[in-house]
């Protein structure tokens, strides 16, 4: 078949295997709390020296959630990936159930590669409405990109419009720490950055290569901007 009348979920195999290509590891997870539960147990992994052999229970999970998310807005969320004057990047407090203070960290700002990169597609969420999004790119078990497909040929201004549809009904939790949007048919890829107030779609950007050149096919894209060594781009 022409990858003219290419369908969308063969597009969306075609994208995880170029993820996989670029270091990747592919994971299934089904729905909100199979997210939360792989976030858990890799920060488990992360501080084991700091857990000394106790794993959160859950009450210490639930300050953890309340530490990253609680009432924050998203750029306060950012803020802990991408650190300030007051907040140290990837790393938080938590009072233990003894009441001892315990450091976590959930993710490596300066060296990259110690972090977890995955890919998962597909995950469900019950909200007002069933949402299932197409992919999440997932830091250390935290989703940090959303990509939704569309076939090619289709105008990929749905696919946006979709991803503002998930984002009102359905983000929420450790997906308030999404921080980049990926729409592409395929052909034509442009992403644009997630923020507190409204998004608009004269605002997706594309990306380009040294060259300054456009980098529109999806897998182009996909190697250039999901690097797994330097992704997140946080100043892109």
């Amino acid at each position: 078949m022409s990858s003219d009348f290419q369908s969308e979920a063969a597009l969306e195999e075609q994208f995880m295997r170029k993820l996989q290509s670029v270091g990747y590891k592919n994971i299934k997870l089904a729905d909100e709390a199979a997210v939360l539960n792989h976030f858990r147990e890799i920060l488990n992994e992360r501080n084991v020296d700091n857990l000394k052999g106790q794993k959160l229970s859950d009450v210490e999970f639930e300050r953890v959630l309340n530490e990253l998310v609680g009432s924050k807005s998203l750029f306060e969320i950012a803020q802990l990936l991408r650190g300030s004057d007051v907040q140290p990047y990837g790393k938080i407090v938590i009072t233990r159930d003894d009441n001892s203070e315990l450091y976590l960290e959930f993710f490596d700002g300066v060296d990259f590669s110690h972090n977890t990169y995955e890919v998962a597609h597909q995950i469900t969420i019950n909200a007002k409405y069933t949402n299932r999004y197409d992919v999440t790119v997932l830091v250390n078990g935290l989703p940090i990109a959303q990509i939704e497909l569309k076939r090619r040929g289709t105008d990929f201004g749905e696919a946006f419009n979709q991803i503002i549809r998930y984002r009102d009904e359905s983000y929420r939790q450790l997906f308030r720490f999404v921080q980049i949007f990926v729409v592409s048919n395929g052909d034509e890829t442009r992403y644009f950055a997630n923020g507190d107030g409204k998004l608009n779609a004269n605002f997706m950007f594309y990306w380009t290569n040294q060259n300054n050149e456009w980098l529109n096919d999806i897998d182009a894209f996909t190697s250039s901007f999901f690097r797994s060594k330097t992704f997140p781009q946080f100043n892109c």
